[in-house]
């Protein structure tokens, strides 16, 4: 996969505040070409690869990729070896090995999802949700896609997601639904949240293209979701709001179409990488 422009100009942002005015540290240390070796220390799915890999290449060092970005590690495993100035590998490891343990960490959480999804209900897709890092969205998004789920919307121009503070603004959910269609016709994916079964069903009439259940309980979205499909609803429906590997499995059991998780991005722990001369 190649790193389109926007990705690579924020990655040499990241990497330009780690280095400020320069590294005052190997700026005294007497430069010698070396070989390092980046690896994880625990198991994890892997994410983050291709970007560590350009950082250091556009540094001026030799990057060789020993596992692909998706690879199920299961513990200490080299996944990049470096070749190159010592002053130059010391100024990138660190943005490396964030990116690395950040992307791996929300890869990770995003396949162990989709496994206890799909053992209950193979056709439900799991989602992220925007709830990422300022800066680091598309990269959370790409972890996600890396580990085979949806990365949810790209952007806020990428579809209509009629949210309850938009609602707010308008007679009802349905009305809401007719006001985006109107504008955008086609052209725009049309998705509205909802709170109570009545507002879903109300909602179905404008027929929007997903309608999202938000923070209902696992024993109401299972109703509300036959409720919708036996009134005749064909759009998606989407389950988000409190939704966490404790009670998954029992969201689950609703056979929505998907089922988005803040906690994929809020909640993932790094995975532990580190660099050895």
């Amino acid at each position: 996969m190649t790193l389109p422009s926007t990705a690579r100009r924020r990655l040499l942002d990241f990497l330009n505040d780690d280095l400020g005015r320069g590294d005052v540290t190997s700026a005294i240390t007497p430069e010698k070409i070396c070989s390092a070796t980046i690896y994880t220390k625990e198991p994890c799915v892997l994410a983050g690869v291709e970007e560590s890999a350009f950082l250091f290449e556009h540094n001026g060092v030799k990057a060789k990729v020993l596992k692909k970005d998706g690879s199920a590690l299961n513990g200490k495993t080299a996944v990049l070896r470096l070749h190159g100035s010592n002053r130059k590998i010391f100024g990138v490891v660190r943005t490396a090995l964030n990116l690395l343990g950040r992307m791996s960490g929300v890869a990770t959480q995003c396949v162990k999802a989709k496994g206890v999804v799909q053992a209950v209900s193979p056709r439900t897709r799991v989602s992220l949700t925007r709830k990422t890092i300022p800066g680091f969205a598309f990269f959370d998004k790409k972890a996600a896609v890396i580990a085979g789920i949806n990365p949810h919307r790209p952007d806020l121009s990428a579809m209509v997601l009629l949210k309850d503070h938009h609602l707010k603004f308008f007679p009802d959910a349905a009305k809401a639904v007719e006001a985006a269609r109107r504008k955008w016709g086609s052209s725009k994916k049309i998705e509205v949240e909802v709170t109570t079964a009545k507002q879903a069903l109300d909602a179905a009439k404008a027929k929007p293209g997903v309608i999202m259940l938000d923070n209902f309980t696992a024993k109401e979205s299972m109703r509300t979701v036959a409720l919708l499909r036996k009134n005749g609803f064909r759009g998606e429906v989407e389950l988000s709001g409190g939704i966490n590997f404790e009670n998954l499995r029992d969201y689950a059991k609703a056979k929505p179409d998907v089922i988005s998780m803040g906690s994929l991005t809020t909640m993932a722990r790094a995975t532990d990488f580190s660099f050895k001369l």
